[in-house]
């Protein structure tokens, strides 16, 4: 499948009087992406939804969805999105049929297919004809999350959308990301949960103190980053020298290394020397966070 822009920001600024929300930000997310956008409580990620969304316009900078000038499309656009808003808050005097029903009557859709979603999410009857006011947080999220999901929509825009969900209920939204994708719908995803952005996006973007640090693949920034390497050997050495890799410490036989460049070339190295041992984990999303978060890697 050829790749469509489905979202582009262009060089998009905002500023909340002297206070900077997002500044000279530029992103592109391709139909069928799971795009995770990534950064702590604070660092812009919200702000970048709801300009995505039209809900507020932006100082300077261009918003593109769909291909089309977003402050010129914008109902269409909107329509053609599913949105989870981050600590989803709904009309807490309506039931949570009532509620759908209200969102579908504005929506001018055909009847959506809600038992799937309902089932699947594990809320019953009895949470939806209660006021939406006396749920649980969970079972609100999970109200929400059905309301995004349930017409299949082209664009999908979550906002922290596990807050409050259990691991099992976790597993099963996953599940729901990895079907939608499927079908080609365009997930975009704000998170500051590590690992749940590592286990479901393919491509993230880092972005800090309302700038983004970094856009990549996952894939290639695990290949980018040093890597631990541990070594024991069987018997002493009386020199240890590695190419492409930085001694942290020694312990009897047991040596650490931070490692760049090559696998190949390192086994190479090590097939001469009396190894018992090697271990080269992978790194995860946590220390590539970590690394462009502090400021130790370049863009």
């Amino acid at each position: 499948m050829a790749n469509t822009t489905v979202i582009a920001l262009n060089n998009v600024t905002k500023l909340f009087g002297k206070v900077t929300g997002v500044k000279d930000i530029s992103l592109t997310v391709q139909k069928g992406e799971i795009f995770g956008f990534l950064g702590p409580n604070g660092s812009g990620k919200t702000t970048t939804i709801r300009l995505l969304l039209d809900l507020l316009r932006p100082d300077n900078g261009t918003i593109e969805v769909f291909g089309k000038p977003l402050n010129k499309n914008s109902l269409e656009i909107r329509h053609k999105c599913g949105y989870l808003p981050g600590n989803f808050n709904a009309y807490g005097n309506l039931t949570g049929l009532q509620f759908l029903g209200f969102l579908n009557h504005f929506r001018k859709d055909s009847q959506p297919a809600i038992d799937d979603l309902r089932g699947r999410l594990g809320i019953t009857e009895y949470d939806l004809k209660r006021k939406i006011k006396y749920l649980s947080h969970g079972t609100a999220q999970k109200l929400g999350i059905m309301q995004a999901f349930w017409r299949y929509p082209q664009l999908l825009i979550l906002d922290e959308p596990t807050i409050g969900l259990d691991p099992l209920m976790q597993n099963v939204f996953y599940e729901l990301l990895n079907e939608y994708q499927e079908r080609g719908i365009t997930i975009f995803l704000s998170s500051h949960n590590l690992s749940e952005v590592e286990r479901i996006c393919h491509k993230v973007a880092i972005i800090r103190k309302g700038e983004i640090i970094k856009t990549e693949l996952i894939s290639n920034l695990k290949k980018m980053l040093n890597r631990k390497l541990f070594l024991t050997l069987k018997h002493p050495l009386e020199f240890l020298e590695l190419q492409n890799t930085k001694f942290i410490r020694k312990q009897g036989l047991k040596f650490e290394f931070e490692f760049s460049g090559s696998v190949e070339a390192l086994l190479s190295q090590l097939s001469d020397l009396p190894v018992a041992d090697v271990v080269l984990p992978e790194p995860d999303l946590q220390e590539i966070f970590m690394n462009y978060y502090n400021g130790k890697s370049e863009q």
